[in-house]
């Protein structure tokens, strides 16, 4: 068996089991949500001996390289000690160059890394303040280009943003992340025609995507439509407009939603405009970025038009995380029936009569699941749970949406999903997964967006980089750690499944409730010694 040595603690593995359910065992309190290789939440460095490819093959190459590994994913051969992640391997300096207003509210940024930094036009990058705040902004330059470009939109009550525009100065040293995002122009086909949407700031990427493509010679059509609610927020529309009028296959729009545009503009939502020019997108590559509720209606409206998911590359903005005051009328911790069924979207009595009064939702949620179980990305969020169960559970909940009727009992999405890291990537895949089982269904276009549009109601519940408290009465639960008890009855260990007497002490884990007897956990983590 493998020895394992963190912080302090050594203790050997059982056979079979990874890092992270040894150290789970042993009373650490290590983060993690999938438990699959998912979300990296767990991801640690390894600093003596060597651990499983299939522990490191999903991170990057120069984390690997550093020892980097995923604990969840890693059954080591030999022992191993293992540290957590260290701030100069994840984060590097960058030097604020320049800063200037391209309008009211949008500031652009340059950075000076003084090195060779290496990214694809339209990544992002993750910039920290001083104290933790960390958000993510879009590079709008070229690799070529020695400053990295950021746009940067000031929020109401935005910590980073308001920092970055009010405090930040020439001179002063930032902290950012090595670049990620798949949301990059490919040169794969010059010919392939390009469709780019962005509403405010997510104008930065598809900048530079656009300016990579041109500079490739890319010969097919390129189409860029920005949307703001006013004029001035479109603060590049000079730029573009040059730019279009310099390349024959490259042409710009500017689309303003919340006034009359004047006859530069045109007038609505980018991507309704968008999509109502461009139909047929079968064969095409599209880009979209900017807030996430257009990002992902203009997904759903490109896939209805014909062009393959794998060729739709998004990047949506999230705000919802940067606003320290709530919305008026809402208040997240009350968690009462009544309160929650309030924020639920209006029955559809059509959807339902589509349905054939449930006989039709039973059908599509048995398909939905099947997939889901299946699938290695999704799985790992039901394991313990029967797919019968969670068909059951999904029915109950959709048919008081749909219905009306009230005959849910059970924890909605916000509570339900507490735990879990779920990116929004990671939801629309889960999306087009139900989209699909839809259509095989035999549902028409219409009801499968609006069958769509209530699942999204729920996205701001759901998707969360990092897990929240549950609300129990209106009192906020421990997301994670461990809790310490005497037994009152008789119970198994879940670790040796040996039977724990009656008056013995364990170790139980706050979010997963698995229990452990006194020689899984330590005498030490027990206090019994």
């Amino acid at each position: 068996m493998a020895r394992l040595t963190y912080r302090n603690q050594s203790f050997e593995l059982r056979p079979g089991e990874s890092v992270l359910d040894g150290l789970i065992r042993r009373g650490v309190n290590l983060p993690f949500s999938c438990r699959m290789g998912v979300c990296h939440t767990c991801m640690q460095r390894v600093v003596e001996g060597e651990v499983p490819r299939a522990a490191q093959s999903m991170l990057a190459e120069e984390l690997q390289a550093l020892g980097y590994f995923l604990p969840c994913k890693c059954v080591p051969a030999a022992d191993i000690v293992v540290a957590e992640p260290r701030d100069a391997d994840l984060y590097i300096q960058a030097v604020v160059h320049a800063k200037e207003l391209l309008a009211p509210h949008v500031c652009r940024i340059l950075l000076d890394v003084g090195r060779d930094f290496r990214y694809r036009p339209g990544q992002f990058i993750n910039v920290r303040q001083r104290d933790g705040l960390i958000r993510s902004y879009s590079l709008a330059g070229l690799p070529g280009e020695y400053f990295l470009e950021l746009h940067v939109k000031r929020m109401r009550n935005g910590g980073m943003s308001g920092w970055i525009f009010d405090t930040v100065q020439l001179g002063d040293v930032l902290e950012i992340q090595e670049p990620q995002g798949a949301n990059f122009y490919s040169s794969a086909s010059l010919d392939q025609p390009l469709l780019l949407v962005g509403t405010g700031t997510g104008l930065a990427p598809l900048l530079g995507i656009v300016r990579e493509a041109l500079a490739a010679g890319h010969s097919g059509p390129i189409h860029l439509y920005h949307g703001s609610r006013t004029r001035e927020g479109l603060y590049l529309h000079a730029r573009l407009t040059e730019l279009a009028s310099r390349h024959q296959q490259f042409s710009y729009t500017g689309c303003v939603s919340g006034e009359e545009g004047g006859c530069e503009f045109s007038h609505g939502r980018a991507h309704e405009i968008a999509l109502a020019r461009h139909r047929a997108l079968r064969g095409w590559r599209v880009h979209l970025a900017g807030l996430p509720a257009m990002v992902h209606a203009a997904g759903r409206l490109a896939a209805a038009a014909g062009a393959h998911p794998a060729e739709v590359h998004a990047d949506a903005f999230e705000y919802r995380d940067l606003r320290a005051t709530r919305r008026p009328g809402t208040d997240e911790r009350d968690t009462s029936l009544e309160a929650q069924r309030r924020r639920d979207p209006a029955p559809d009595p059509g959807l339902w009569a589509a349905l054939r009064g449930g006989e039709g939702l039973m059908e599509i949620l048995t398909d939905f699941y099947r997939r889901v179980y299946d699938d290695p990305r999704l799985s790992p969020y039901f394991e313990g749970i029967t797919k019968k169960r969670s068909i059951e559970k999904q029915y109950q909940f959709l048919r008081q949406i749909f219905s009306g009727e009230q005959i849910y009992f059970g924890d909605r999405p916000r509570t339900a999903h507490h735990w879990m890291v779920i990116s929004d990537e990671l939801f629309d895949y889960r999306e087009d997964i139900m989209m699909d089982c839809l259509r095989r269904y035999g549902l028409s276009e219409e009801l499968v967006r609006r069958w769509l549009a209530i699942e999204e109601t729920y996205r701001a519940d759901i998707v969360k980089a990092a897990p929240r408290p549950r609300i129990v009465g209106g009192v906020e639960q421990p997301a994670e750690g461990f809790g310490r008890q005497t037994m009152a009855v008789a119970t198994l260990c879940d670790s040796c499944r040996r039977e724990i007497d009656t008056g013995e002490s364990v170790l139980y884990h706050l979010r997963l409730g698995t229990t452990f007897c006194r020689e899984c956990a330590g005498d030490k983590v027990l206090g019994n010694d």
